[in-house]
């Protein structure tokens, strides 16, 4: 071919685009012969821009032709061999570029770059360990191979193999110890084992050698959360210093200060950054709530009072409801929930507080007009506001007017899981408990993590000595997830007692009494497992408290009849 002439073809082949095509040929095998001839680099060259153009234009086929045909003219061009794996992964074809990655690993075992393509694929696949094996093989031919290092550092930390990528960051930074992506990953593995004097010390020297915005606020959250405080305000403040527009840092250095009890110095930087803020409303009422936690309620009224009237807004409306309702003040309360409207972030809040404070001065009729009508409006109705107008019909004593509400709610929002609960709870106190449990079950359905639905389920089957097993991977689950909850932990400690490991049953008793010291229900149990175990004074004593504290006749005759058991004996 003459060489003269390669540029004005190659043009005029870019600019005919996919009018000009090589002559179809199969899909390039995996392994491409070598010729005999001498490489002919100016061929080569001219076929790998043909694949590359026709690779932008996704014409992927026509690419792999092209490339192929690149190798032929020069089966040495590492720069094309590596385009072609490439190419079958934009096709979705992994496993012809996993083929022929390990081909090419065969034939030229010290070129890293194919090991790193190929264990990309292999941890898209999810096969973490064939990505381990592959950057381990690479690092035998190249050992300070910083890109491989690091690759394989951050897959053990992923796989919280977490020793093992610390020895790999530690010993490319004895190698190296300007790498900076190697500091910053060390550091956040170090957070992980709890290491957090090690971490602060590889954040330092990561923002040493790449000083940016993005890592001095990862780093001045790391100091917050460990109470640093003085190294995140320096952090804060060198952000401010390169931009102090910046309202993020500008409210971390708020938040900071707030945390170390400096108000002042907290109120005097929002009103630097109020004067440049685009929303100072905003502004404003964070320094409404910095007044009212250092009890200036007057002064921060005044303010919210000022948001209202000149931005019209339903966050200082909500704020101001609220300390008008603790100041005993219904009529402003009120006044200021009024403001806020269905298409505010608010609303629901306004309106519970709203029908609280109705019930509360026993304006029963206000709150059910209120609530009816909003329930009539498609636009306006909630889930929450069934539940709350259910309640109302049961203090009401209308229990079956509460139960087709929340069977209204249910077929409009079936899969709230609080309106399937409260419609339990509601069941269980008409004594139907099996049509309780089954929307309990709903409730776990839409909300696998439920506490109080796990603790419903498994104190009643516990308490009908029924599916203990069930019952009790039930309250444990929510206990793990309420482990401050008093009656959860009555609940385990009584499927503990029926299935009869009285031992773990008092000592979990014996921990919900700590919660909950004036439950008498936790007494009666504890008096049960007291009694189990023959340690019949203690029961007399859970006993009688149980006695002295249950209003309920019945539960009272209960515990008289097992205390004259004990004097029998």
């Amino acid at each position: 071919m003459n060489r003269k002439l390669l540029p004005l073809l190659l043009c005029t082949i870019l600019l005919l685009g996919s009018c000009a095509k090589p002559a179809k040929i199969p899909t390039p095998p995996v392994k491409t012969s070598k010729p005999t001839e001498k490489a002919d680099l100016g061929c080569s060259y001219f076929y790998y821009l043909w694949g590359a153009n026709a690779e932008y234009f996704q014409r992927f086929d026509e690419a792999l032709e092209a490339y192929d045909k690149a190798l032929i003219c020069d089966p040495d061009a590492d720069y094309v061999r590596k385009k072609i794996p490439l190419i079958f992964i934009k096709q979705g074809e992994n496993g012809k570029a996993v083929e022929w990655l390990r081909q090419a690993i065969t034939e030229k075992p010290k070129d890293t770059e194919l090991y790193l393509i190929l264990a990309h694929i292999e941890i898209q696949e999810k096969k973490a360990d064939e990505a381990i094996k592959l950057y381990t093989s690479a690092l035998q031919y190249e050992p300070d191979n910083q890109v491989v290092m690091l690759r394989l550092g951050l897959l053990y930390t992923e796989q919280k193999k977490y020793r093992l990528a610390e020895i790999i960051f530690r010993d490319l930074l004895r190698k190296d110890n300007n790498v900076y992506q190697a500091h910053l990953y060390l550091a956040r593995l170090l957070i992980q084992i709890s290491d957090f004097t090690g971490a602060g010390q590889q954040f330092e020297q990561a923002l040493n050698l790449n000083w940016t915005q993005e890592l001095a606020y990862e780093m001045a959250d790391f100091y917050s959360k460990h109470e640093k405080y003085e190294q995140s305000l320096k952090l804060y403040n060198a952000i401010l210093e390169t931009d102090d527009t910046d309202e993020r840092a500008a409210l971390g250095l708020v938040q900071t200060l707030l945390v170390m009890n400096r108000e002042q110095e907290a109120i005097a930087e929002l009103n630097r950054l109020r004067s440049l803020s685009e929303t100072p409303d905003k502004i404003d009422l964070i320094i409404s709530k910095i007044l009212l936690r250092t009890d200036k309620i007057d002064k921060a009224k005044e303010l919210l009072e000022k948001i209202v009237l000149e931005h019209g807004s339903s966050e200082a409306s909500y704020i101001l409801a609220l300390i008008y309702f603790q100041e005993k003040n219904n009529d402003k309360s009120l006044s200021s929930l009024e403001r806020i409207q269905a298409r505010d972030t608010e609303f629901e809040e306004a309106i519970f507080l709203q029908t609280r404070i109705l019930r509360d001065t026993g304006q029963f009729g206000k709150a059910f007009n209120m609530l009816r009508r909003i329930i009539s409006d498609g636009s306006q109705r909630r889930p929450l506001f069934y539940a709350l107008l259910a309640s109302l019909y049961e203090e009401k004593n209308e229990a079956d007017k509460a139960l087709n509400l929340l069977k209204t709610g249910i077929d409009l929002f079936p899969d709230n899981e609080q309106l399937h609960f409260e419609y339990g709870l509601l069941l269980e106190k008409q004594g139907r408990q099996d049509e309780a449990i089954l929307s309990m079950q709903k409730v776990l359905q839409l909300s696998p993590d439920h506490p109080e639905a796990l603790n419903y389920i498994g104190y009643t089957w516990a308490d009908k000595n029924m599916k203990l097993d069930i019952a009790l991977r039930y309250i444990k689950k929510a206990v793990e997830l309420k482990p401050d909850n008093g009656f959860i932990r009555d609940s385990l400690g009584w499927v503990y007692y029926r299935l009869g490991r009285l031992e773990e049953a008092r000592i979990e008793l014996e921990k919900a009494l700590e919660l909950e010291p004036d439950d008498p229900s936790i007494h009666d149990h504890l008096g049960d497992v007291y009694r189990s175990l023959h340690k019949y004074d203690k029961a007399h004593k859970a006993y009688r408290q149980a006695l002295k504290l249950f209003a309920d006749s019945d539960k009272k005759a209960s515990v008289e009849k097992k205390i004259r058991e004990l004097n029998d004996k």
